[in-house]
């Protein structure tokens, strides 16, 4: 691929596999990664609560399983979900449950969002469902902790019976100051902003940004957090993932978003 992102150099907020994925598309595209990890990923407060939704499922006790990111997939897949009608919010997820073992039955065709998600399992409910006429279907819900309410609210609204638990925390990560220090020196040009939850840590870590820092949201909800914030993204992708995010990053380059750094980070 041709490079698109020469010279830039660009914070990933995560760890593990997800910032490798993250920087590897980065590299392909001819960027420099910087990974800061800003969250992590934790099991549930009430473990023994995730583990007996999960148990219900295999028991038959729901017809749909909803995942809502990577995260949910790989807890779903650790705790033992068998295989059934899964609906996933985007690619990473359904890649994630892949990896598990696990096959998703329906996912938004452009838009990555708990309402698109809402929205599409609605519409192969309304088609598809095998359920006893005029019953409602049992769906099980596994999302982060805190997670919005826009998918329940949306079965809900169509009459579905909907339960909810939570399969995972995201927590902040724990401080690195070296890492961090190349945002403060000015060896970052460019934040990927991938959720609500790395917005605030980019708020609580690196304010007031270093005159040159662009950050990309990676949708319409994480961007709003960014504004709760006072913090205005120079993009948002239209394309929910990290590739889209790098997508539209490369649209604007370099006119919109020049390298300003000046040295090796730290």
């Amino acid at each position: 691929m041709t490079a698109q992102l020469t010279g830039l150099r660009i914070l990933v907020p995560r760890g593990g596999d997800a910032a490798v994925r993250a920087e590897d598309a980065i590299r392909t595209r001819g960027g420099v990664p910087v990974r800061v990890p800003l969250i992590a990923t934790v099991p549930p407060v009430d473990p023994a609560a995730f583990d007996a939704a999960i148990a219900a499922w295999n028991a038959g006790e729901y017809e749909w399983l909803a995942v809502t990111s990577a995260a949910g997939a790989a807890a779903v897949a650790a705790a033992g979900a068998s295989p059934g009608r899964i609906a996933a919010v985007g690619p990473a997820t359904v890649a994630a449950l892949a990896a598990g073992g696990l096959a998703a039955t329906v996912r938004p065709v452009s838009e990555f969002t708990g309402t698109a998600l809402g929205a599409a399992l609605a519409a192969e409910l309304g088609t598809a469902s095998d359920t006893v006429p005029d019953q409602p279907t049992r769906i099980l819900l596994a999302l982060a902790e805190g997670a919005g309410t826009e998918l329940e609210r949306a079965l809900q609204d169509a009459g579905h019976l909907v339960t909810r638990v939570t399969a995972y925390r995201t927590v902040p990560a724990p401080r690195d100051p070296a890492r961090e220090r190349t945002v403060a020196t000015g060896h970052v040009d460019v934040i990927l902003v991938t959720s609500g939850s790395v917005a605030r840590e980019v708020a609580v870590r690196f304010l007031p940004l270093p005159a040159g820092v662009r950050l990309v949201a990676i949708g319409p909800p994480t961007a709003r957090v960014l504004a709760e914030l006072g913090l205005t993204p120079d993009l948002v992708a239209e394309r929910h993932t990290v590739p889209g995010m790098l997508d539209a990053l490369a649209a604007a380059h370099p006119h919109s978003f020049p390298p300003h750094h000046t040295g090796e980070s730290a």
